[in-house]
Formats: C-alpha cells, structure tokens, sequence
C-alpha cells in the first residue's frame, strides 16, 4: 500500500510539473501571438476602435458568465467526468447556452448603444456575439483533456486556432480599416476553433443527450457558479463598463492597451489555475484531503515566485514599456499600467487559493467573495473618480483587490488551507520594494487624458 501510494503520488506531481509547464508554455506562445497582434492593429487603427472592441468583448463576457452553470468545472472534478451520459450532458448543455447568450445579445444591443452613445454597437455586438454560438458547438475532447490534465493536445488546438484567427483579422484590417473587419475576424476565428476541436481524441460518440442525473449534478455544482463567473467579469473587465460611462472612446481604447499588460502575470496564474491546479486539487481532495494544505504552501510558493517579478516589472517599467512599443496616441497608457499593475499584486495572491474552494465544491464561497470583490471594486472606482478624476477612477481599481482579500480569508478557514504567512510575506516584499523604487525615482508620473 505505501509503495502504491507512493507510486500514486509521484504520478500526481509528474502531472502538476508537466500541466503547468505546458499552461506556461501555451500562455507565453497566446500572450506573444495576442500581444505581437495588438501592436500591429494600434498602427493600423485609432483607438477609438479599440474602446469599442473593449466594450463589446466586455458586454459578450459578460452575457457568458451569467449563463455560466460550471460545465467546465463540472466535467473536470465530477467522478462521472469521463462517462459519455455525462459528457453528452454537458455538450448539449453547452450548445443550448451558447444560442441562448447570442439571442440575449440581440436584445440588449439596442441599449447598450444608447447607454454608451455609439449605435454602431446595435449591429456589431449581435455579430460578434455568434462567436458564443460556435463556442458551444465545441467539441468536449477539449473538457476531457483538461480534466486529466493532458495539456499538449489541447495546447497545439489553441495556439494552431488562435494563430489562423489573428492571421484572418490582421489581413481584413490590413484591406478594410474598419472595426467591422475585427468584427468579421472574430467569427470566422470562432468557427474555426470549433472545427478544429473535432479532431482532438475523443473515445465516445456525440449525441444530444439530456440525462437527468448529469443535468442535477451540473447544476446542483453550477448554481452559484453564474453569479460568481460574472461578479469574476466585473472584477476583471468591470472597470472597462464603467470607464466607459465616463470616458471617451479613445482614453477607453488607451486604458485597454494598459489593462492588457497589466493583466499579463495574472492571467498566467488563471491559466495554471484553471489547467492544472484546479483539477490537482480536485483529485487530492478525492483521495487524500490530510495533504491538500501542505501541497498548496507549496504550490503557491512557486507561483508567486513566478509571478511578482513579472509584475513589479510592470509596476517600475509600465511607462518605458508603452512609450518603446506604442506610438505618441497611447502614451498615457504607461501610467495606467503602473497604477493597474499595483492591484495586481493582490489580485495574484488571492488567484493562487480562491481556486482551491471550488475544487473542494464551495461553490457558494466562490460566489461572495467574487461578489463582494465586484462590489468593492466598483465602490472604489465610483470614489476615487468623485475625488481624483481618471486617475481615481483607475487607482480606485487596484485598491479594491487588497480589500477584498479578508473575505477570503472567511472561507480558506473553514476549509483550513489559509496560508498567512505565504501572503503576508509576498505583500510585505512587494511593498519594500515599491516603496524603495518609487522613493528613489519620484513615483508615477499621471500623464493626461482628455476625459474628466
């Protein structure tokens, strides 16, 4: 029995160290294709476009995460999760969503255009909204292997459909100069991602089944998952909805090139996460709950070693990093970044276990601590900018990921995995060297913007 177990648990970390090599290895080549793409658009458009396109993207995340039911998360923790009565569950549950998000999107064009004073929006967020639709068709191939955690595959389907989409938006900007072509691009991206996942390995065959006992474990789990997948919307694209209540178009496509650096270590930690860390837990929480704590210490060492340099990188450089790749138009992005790199710090320690709770099934602790996170950062945003301007606005943003943090801290004790130590030290390192760096340099130059 020792040497089974001994045996089980050298095939666990063998499959932690190969899925997060794999994540980093498919974050890097995404960030370099997605980054590489935005470098060239901003050459070939204003960015009043890209405030559009971030509005749409947002308000289309935002229609997915409030018909989020957890399949996804459903499929990689449920012991049922390779059964094709459940598997085919999940498909025809995941197909009816998508048709039903791109209907939502015909209804609430028209108001969002008014709301945001731009009617091109009634037609362009129907039209990228049919994205949803190809999505849902996708094959579950693509749920099995993160489930067991076989990240190659899934790696080469991602980058091989991400590279042929970006190729096709690039060539019809490149002809069309127009936000319609990064409209159009997005579809046929789509549509080809969902062909593609067909040819992943799949031993079942398809068909649309509504098995009832897959149906009450999918939304048994999936209950609090739609409110907290779109409170997650508001903590990380939130700012985006209300920035554009308050500035122009262009300053919002100027605060999306910022959000997207910023967002650059935070959204490695998500993909770990999501890929390897989730399901890892999932499993020792099946099998061996005694060691779940001392694995996370662990884990959560390592990626936090990996992730502040990234983002004191960003804190210190944010402006030379802007002012080198973006011509004089998106400047001001430089200190956005700074400001918005601050927040991530926290927003990359509570990534590291709020995970953990879904994965033990706490659904519904998920749930309040990203609802109140939603809360808070909308609060802060609305203060700050009432005080401060776009630069309270912005700051409001970062200061609300530190403040969420106890709520947290509510729930990993109940479950007994808080780790004060590891957080304690990783914001108390963080803040030396900030406030080390910026006393010897002078702090954040604010720049302007044209709004407020």
């Amino acid at each position: 029995m020792k040497l089974f177990n001994s045996g089980l648990l050298s095939h666990k970390k063998s499959r932690a160290i190969m899925g997060s090599f794999w994540s980093v290895v498919g974050f890097g080549s995404s960030q370099a294709i997605r980054l590489a793409s935005n470098l060239i658009l901003t050459r070939l458009l204003f960015p009043e476009i890209f405030g559009l396109m971030a509005l749409i993207q947002v308000i289309l995340q935002g229609l997915k995460m409030m018909s989020d039911i957890g399949i996804s998360t459903s499929v990689i923790r449920d012991e049922r999760g390779d059964e094709a009565e459940f598997l085919n569950t999940a498909w025809t549950l995941q197909i009816m969503r998508g048709f039903l998000i791109w209907f939502i999107s015909l209804l609430v064009a028209y108001p969002m255009a008014t709301a945001y004073d731009s009617m091109d929006l009634v037609m362009l967020i129907p039209l990228v909204g049919f994205t949803v639709v190809f999505q849902g068709l996708t094959s579950p191939a693509a749920l099995v292997l993160k489930r067991h955690i076989e990240l190659d595959k899934l790696l080469v389907w991602e980058i091989t459909s991400q590279l042929i989409t970006t190729v096709m938006t690039i060539t019809a900007v490149w002809y069309f100069r127009s936000i319609w072509a990064i409209a159009i691009g997005s579809v046929l991206g789509a549509l080809v991602t969902c062909i593609l996942s067909y040819r992943l390995p799949y031993k079942h065959k398809l068909r649309l089944t509504m098995d009832s006992k897959s149906v009450s474990g999918i939304l048994g789990f999936g209950k609090w998952i739609f409110i907290s997948s779109f409170v997650t919307l508001v903590i990380n694209k939130g700012d985006i909805l209300v920035l554009g209540l308050f500035l122009s178009k262009a300053d919002l496509g100027i605060f999306a090139i910022a959000a997207i650096w910023s967002r650059l270590a935070y959204e490695l930690l998500q993909k770990i996460n999501q890929q390897v860390m989730t399901p890892l837990y999932a499993i020792s929480f099946r099998e061996d709950r005694s060691s779940v704590k001392a694995k996370m210490a662990r884990i959560r060492v390592r990626l936090l070693a990996l992730s502040l340099p990234i983002i004191l990188g960003l804190v210190f450089g944010g402006g030379l990093l802007i002012e080198t790749l973006y011509d004089a138009r998106y400047q001001s992005a430089g200190w956005m970044l700074q400001v918005l790199a601050v927040g991530t710090i926290a927003a990359a320690i509570t990534a590291t276990s709020a995970n953990a709770l879904l994965s033990f099934g706490d659904s519904f602790g998920y749930m309040v601590f990203q609802l109140t996170s939603g809360v808070l950062m909308v609060t802060c945003m609305l203060v700050g900018g009432s005080q401060y301007g776009v630069a309270g606005l912005i700051g409001g943003v970062a200061i609300s990921k530190f403040m969420s943090y106890p709520v947290l801290v509510f729930f990993l004790l109940r479950h007994n995995i808080w780790l004060p130590k590891i957080d304690g030290i990783a914001v108390l390192f963080a803040a030396v060297v900030i406030g080390i760096v910026f006393w010897w340099s002078g702090g954040v130059n604010f720049g302007e913007t044209s709004s407020l």
